[in-house]
């Protein structure tokens, strides 16, 4: 291989005048954390999914991984322990590693002498595995031996060593055990002596990244500064050319120009989250004012620009990232889970850095909505797609072949302990940290230990359904002869409630006693709120927000409506109801039987014709039976385009930044309900695929050319064939309706749809989910090269379908479809 060296000039780039040439002991943070181990929560809401990953997605995922994938035989096998062939994707080595991390969280908190026999096993398989010179990557080992580091951009080496330096730290820290980190410390030592800016060594970074932040990790449990030197070296040649080994990775990889430069965000939306965390991380270390300044920037720019409501992040399936400011679709969400627990990370290290609430606000609207969404109540089923929209097909999976979601989960659930509270040192503190900082809030109670004293805090609340917290201290001076200090607790003031807070959004308690209680609470009306007009999908719609949580509307609880039918009345009504059995034994694992966590608040309101509605959190949806879901639901009265609503002095904060989301303001609904134009009738199908413009119900469209017209759009079932199929036409408010048009699509001599087998028309009634059959007074002809018509008893639909049966070996479609 070809070896670059850097130059002078690219040396001058990566150094960068303001940056210290030496790492600070501790990072340059306003706050510090308060480890997960020292916070015991036991609350309706955490709690249970916490207790539920320990009991239920931990055994799930050893069997995927021994069982199901062979991912632990691809470690047995690189080990000459047993024979074989490497299964999977090149990077499943990852998911082993992200498991392991959660196995240490898992007996940080519970003991269990089983599952530490289990991560001792798997351990041992990974270092039998290893190679002389350190190397560790079983794809490489079985499959590719001599094409070791020669593709960074797309073959993840590093991010699966970046993953497991994470695990061995924490199993490290767990269990006192160091031997994985040695098994680590090989591979990482040799990723150190290759790849750096001195002579000798190679320029070039991590396609996904990961392993910059791993490497501070390592750092942080070891006091070995060439760990923390190699994750400034990743982030500092991260977008400069010249000496990299075969150029930039573009956009996608955020190696476009160096970070300290960047200022919007692009490309994959967890590689760019675990990037901005080791940048954040090198930033505090190194004292680097610029590269905190790009941090900024940047989280701007995906908050204010390209976030979703339930803090989801990455709206495009293509890239499994960002695309331009503004453009969240709904239904075409990606807003993949490992991609908001990355924002999750990431807003944690920022609150940290800067003791900024608006960073912990980011981090509670993603750990409750996006995060916690993609995990399913029983603790064995895992969404990685997050959409807002659905039309009932998209369901929640035990297990994904790409190494991802499941196991990204089972690691950070268990750390939401570690997010609640911080230290803090204040102006006037003179040994050490004086402040606890609450930044989320749960019942249960942590051993905090703040300058000379120890301090034991208990809060007791029903958040995030209730914004009534009461928060207990008791502080005892280590010196048990030394005179009581006080000391501060701050508590955040969270966004939401629309309070004033001050501008770090704290409210502030000296506490001047051993023992202080005090109660908060915070307001939590159902708010509707609306969308910058900027973001087209959510335009003259609402969704509901209580407190931090989401709220979305599902089939099962709206057999009235159709879900992405809702039109909410100018004043709606609201009330909020407790449900404690959301999800039935039935649908309940015998380890998780009784969980709190099927205990969910939802609100109960009419719509603009009386109809009633049921809205539940969006992060428990399809847990139950499967069926429609719809976040943004219609709002009457509301236009987005409206001069007053659209002013763009409307959407800007007092720095002049983009507001994206906010609450209602009735002023701006009109008196009038007019219908809202072009979203009357809604087409969808069993499996659409091509254009649909022409299945118009409106017959505003051309007459096709023949069954085979190939410049005609049309809408067909490809490629499922021989199979029972359906259109659909459903109204936004009933249709009198007598008789039905098909036109068949038919391409003989050039592809494999041809006209069905036989078909039926079926209708719902308003208010009902069950589908009736026509009373049909033609026959169901399946005629090519004419339009067919049945004409039927008059019937009042909600929606309407025809139903095909696909002649065998073959699929259909059709080129116009048109009822009256």
């Amino acid at each position: 291989m070809k070896r670059f060296f850097l130059s002078a000039t690219a040396l001058a780039v990566l150094a960068l005048a303001s940056v210290a040439s030496f790492a600070q002991d501790e990072p340059k943070q306003a706050m510090r954390e308060v480890p997960f181990t020292e916070v015991k929560l036991d609350d309706n809401y955490w709690a249970p999914r916490i207790e539920a990953n320990r009991v239920v997605s931990v055994p799930h995922n050893i069997k995927w991984c021994e069982t199901e994938t062979g991912r632990i035989d691809n470690f047995k096998i690189a080990a000459g322990l047993q024979k074989g062939e490497f299964k999977g994707i090149y990077f499943d080595d990852s998911d082993v590693y992200k498991i392991i991390e959660g196995f240490a969280y898992s007996l940080a908190a519970h003991p269990d002498a089983e599952l530490k026999k289990k991560a001792d096993e798997w351990i041992d398989y990974i270092g039998k595995s290893q190679q002389d010179d350190g190397y560790l990557m079983c794809y490489f080992t079985l499959v590719k031996p001599d094409e070791k580091w020669t593709n960074l951009a797309s073959m993840h080496e590093l991010y699966c060593a970046g993953h497991m330096a994470e695990a061995a730290v924490a199993y490290q820290r767990a269990t006192g055990d160091d031997k994985f980190v040695k098994i680590n410390r090989r591979l990482l030592d040799l990723i150190c002596k290759r790849y750096g800016p001195n002579e000798g060594q190679l320029k070039n970074v991590a396609g996904h990244e990961e392993i910059e932040l791993a490497l501070v990790k390592m750092y942080q449990l070891t006091g070995d500064k060439k760990y923390l030197d190699e994750a400034k070296f990743f982030v500092d040649a991260r977008g400069v050319a010249e000496g990299r080994e075969k150029g930039l990775f573009g956009e996608y990889c955020q190696d476009m120009i160096p970070v300290r430069e960047q200022t919007e965000i692009v490309g994959h939306a967890v590689r760019a989250m675990y990037l901005y965390c080791g940048a954040t991380d090198v930033a505090g270390y190194y004292r680097d004012d610029a590269l905190m300044a790009a941090m900024r920037r940047i989280f701007n720019n995906v908050t204010r620009n390209k976030m979703y409501i339930t803090g989801g992040i990455g709206s495009s399936r293509s890239n499994e990232g960002f695309e331009e400011n503004f453009k969240l679709p709904n239904k075409e969400a990606y807003c993949e889970t490992c991609a908001a627990i990355g924002m999750l990370f990431w807003s944690h290290r920022m609150n940290l850095a800067t003791g900024e609430a608006k960073f912990a606000d980011v981090m509670e609207r993603s750990a409750y909505n996006g995060f916690m969404s993609g995990y399913g109540l029983n603790g064995d089923s895992y969404f990685y797609v997050n959409p807002l929209l659905s039309d009932g097909n998209h369901h929640r999976q035990p297990f994904f072949g790409c190494a991802c979601c499941p196991s990204n989960v089972i690691r950070a659930l268990p750390s939401i302990p570690g997010y609640v509270y911080a230290t803090a040192e204040s102006d006037a503190a003179k040994s050490g940290d004086d402040t606890l900082v609450v930044n989320m809030y749960a019942t249960g109670k942590a051993t905090v230990e703040l300058g000379d004293k120890i301090v034991e805090v208990e809060q007791q609340t029903r958040y995030p359904y209730d914004g009534k917290v009461f928060i207990k201290t008791t502080a005892k001076m280590k010196d048990a002869n030394a005179e009581f200090t006080p000391f501060i607790v701050k508590t955040r003031i969270p966004e939401w409630t629309g309070l004033d807070r001050p501008a770090d959004g704290y409210a502030v308690r000296s506490i001047a006693k051993p023992g202080a209680t005090f109660a908060l609470d915070f307001p939590t009306d159902v708010v509707r709120m609306v969308a910058n007009p900027n973001v087209k999908d959510d335009n003259n719609r609402v969704a509901l927000q209580r407190g931090p949580i989401v709220y979305c509307f599902e089939q099962v609880d709206n057999r009235g409506v159709r879900v992405d039918r809702i039109i909410l009345p100018k004043n709606p009504e609201f009330r909020v109801e407790t449900r404690v059995n959301f999800i039935s034994d039935g649908n309940v694992n015998e380890a998780t039987k009784g969980a709190a966590s099927r205990t969910v608040d939802v609100i109960r309101v009419k719509d603009i014709n009386g109809v009633d509605l049921t809205a539940v959190p969006y992060c428990v949806w399809d847990n139950r039976s499967a069926g429609r879901m719809c976040v943004w639901v219609r709002q009457a009265g509301l236009d987005s385009n409206a001069e007053d609503y659209a002013d763009a002095k409307n959407w800007t904060d007092a720095d002049g930044e983009p507001i994206l989301y906010k609450s209602l303001d009735s002023k701006y609904l009109s008196d009038d309900v007019p219908e809202i134009a072009g979203d009357d009738v809604e087409f969808d199908g069993s499996n659409t695929t091509d254009s649909l413009s022409t299945l118009d119900y409106y017959n505003q469209a051309e007459k096709p050319n023949g069954s085979g017209d190939q410049n005609n759009p049309r809408a067909t079932w490809w490629d499922h064939l021989g199979t029972n199929e359906w259109f659909e036409y459903s109204f936004a408010k009933p249709r009198k309706l007598t008789s039905c048009a098909v036109y068949w699509f038919d391409d003989t001599g050039r592809g494999r749809c041809r006209v069905p087998e036989s078909w039926y028309i079926t209708y719902q009634e308003p208010g009902s989910d069950e589908w009736k059959k026509v009373n049909a007074k033609d026959e169901y002809s399946c005629d090519r090269d004419r339009d067919v018509v049945v004409n039927f008893d008059e019937i009042n639909a909600s929606a309407i379908r025809i139903n095909a049966k696909l002649q065998k070996d073959v699929s259909g479609g059709v080129l116009r479809w048109v009822v009256k």
